[in-house]
């Protein structure tokens, strides 16, 4: 894959954000992640976050112009291979359950087939332990609640519009939660999940 088109902008006077111009993707994943990681190298980086089509890269103060140039050559050396695959045991009993396969009309077994099916990858860390992940199959989609919930259990399996996500920690949260994961592993952008129910 030869590196998406990119531009580097300033983000206040000691940070940059690379922005792609192309769609989140497990191979656009693989290049933030691993344009975090050279970045987060370099002498003048405080540290770097992936973001779903974009890095934050934060400097010490009079570092960011040299980062700026270093950055063509850090992504040109990213290499794409694929993170870890993790194995993810979900009981689906999640709150959401009922109400989802009735708005889609199908049973909860097969909402649970095909929820389970995709390798998913892992896009964005989110604060506090949010595990964002690539999109449920088109067929399953279904709108986020107009109301966030004040608390969702940590290790919630939800699905908010397109996407697939796992609440990391207890947190707010408007995603339909739709199973509980027996365990969230310890993953980074750029890694798999496989949902498998128990």
């Amino acid at each position: 894959m030869s590196p998406p088109e990119f531009v580097v902008e300033p983000f206040g006077d000691r940070a940059l954000v690379v922005r792609f111009r192309a769609q989140p993707s497990v191979e656009l994943t693989s290049v933030l992640a691993g344009l975090a990681r050279g970045a987060a190298g370099l002498e003048p980086v405080v540290d770097a976050w992936p973001g779903l089509t974009s890095v934050l890269i934060e400097t010490a103060r009079g570092g960011a112009d040299r980062v700026r140039e270093l950055v063509p050559e850090l992504i040109a050396g990213v290499e794409t291979a694929p993170g870890t695959l993790h194995t993810v045991e979900v009981a689906y009993d999640g709150e959401d359950l009922a109400w989802v396969c009735e708005h889609l009309g199908i049973p909860a077994d097969t909402l649970i087939a095909r929820h389970s099916e995709p390798v998913y990858d892992v896009r964005l860390l989110g604060s506090p332990g949010f595990v964002y992940l690539s999109e449920v199959p088109a067929e399953i989609a279904v709108p986020r609640l107009e109301e966030p919930r004040p608390l969702v259990a940590g290790g919630s399996v939800g699905i908010g519009g397109s996407q697939a996500g796992i609440y990391g920690r207890p947190r707010p949260g408007g995603w339909r939660i739709i199973g509980r994961a027996a365990e969230v592993p310890p993953v980074v952008p750029g890694d798999r999940v496989r949902f498998v129910p128990r």
